[in-house]
């Protein structure tokens, strides 16, 4: 399979629309779209936000026209017709993209690291470890977007005219002004918790939940559902100051934590132990404070190699 590339493939629509690609050049865009899924292709999310403009008749024969002798001369008119119309989709979308490609900021916290960010409006954002956020030139005005990988919570300026959105995978959180924490971590279950305010969570597939103080939710896309609870809301930006809140955390899930606050791997001698529950709060005074404590609890010790740990029963 021939990986698509963007720099290749916008200079092969580019030549397409300028009349200049060689037999060979209209070839092999048909062979990238043939072997590779359409949003694979597109070198922008904001493609798909735009709306395809009317090609030329000259502009559509030659593709069709191309399609057609390629399917004649190979004996397989079907399989290549198909791609020919998703060519045609994708100039459509490509007369716009020079014009209104946006530029984005982005933002990373790395390991053990915690960014605060102010945004254009004056909102505020605190990034925790290995996170990731973006947003684009056309962040002000009536559109207030961010995309987020990992967690962050949000002190958003008050602006009726303009909701704040923060795009989570498929999922997109929605408020006017508030205060709140989102976790998205790859791997792992979307949380929501509001500390102040209101807000609305919406799942591509249609399903959404509204939030208060105190309000909390988690989202499984293997389920395409919601699971509401609740937690005082000083606790949700407690790792701020270097709280680990382990409320119905499981072993394993607060290793993953102490993985991106010092840049290790955890390993656990068991899966069985990582089923194990833990509760409370515990100051994230340091790596080894923060594991003997686990270790007491559930009579295990760990050992150290380098950046490897290792968790094992007494």
């Amino acid at each position: 399979m021939m990986k698509p590339d963007a720099g290749l493939l916008q200079e092969l629509i580019e030549k397409v629309q300028h009349n200049t690609a060689s037999r060979e050049e209209l070839r092999l865009l048909l062979q990238l779209l043939e072997e590779n899924n359409q949003g694979d292709l597109m070198p922008a999310e904001e493609w798909f936000q735009s709306e395809p403009q009317p090609l030329s008749a000259g502009l559509k024969n030659k593709v069709v026209n191309m399609a057609l002798q390629r399917n004649i001369r190979g004996g397989q008119f079907r399989r290549w017709l198909p791609y020919a119309a998703m060519l045609l989709v994708l100039l459509g979308l490509m007369l716009l993209w020079p014009r209104h490609q946006p530029s984005y900021t982005t933002i990373a916290a790395g390991d053990g690291e915690i960014k605060r960010i102010v945004l254009p409006d004056s909102s505020t954002v605190i990034l925790n470890a290995r996170s990731v956020i973006r947003y684009s030139e056309a962040y002000t005005g009536t559109s207030r977007e961010v995309m987020l990988d990992g967690e962050a919570f949000f002190e958003i300026h008050p602006d009726r005219q303009a909701p704040f959105i923060v795009h989570t995978g498929h999922v997109q959180t929605q408020v006017l002004g508030t205060s709140f924490n989102v976790k998205h971590y790859p791997g792992e279950k979307l949380v929501v918790g509001v500390a102040t305010g209101k807000v609305k969570v919406m799942a591509a597939e249609g399903q959404q939940a509204i939030l208060e103080q105190g309000s909390k939710v988690s989202y499984d896309s293997a389920s395409n559902g919601f699971t509401r609870f609740r937690e005082e809301p000083h606790k949700m930006n407690s790792w701020q100051q270097g709280i680990i809140t382990m409320d119905n955390l499981t072993l394993k899930e607060v290793t993953t934590v102490l993985e991106r606050w010092y840049s290790v791997s955890i390993v656990l001698g068991t899966p069985e132990m990582g089923r194990h529950v833990l509760s409370g709060q515990q100051a994230n005074t340091s790596l080894d404070s923060v594991l003997e404590s686990i270790c007491f609890i559930y009579h295990l010790q760990y050992h150290r190699q380098g950046n490897i740990i290792r968790i094992d029963k007494k």
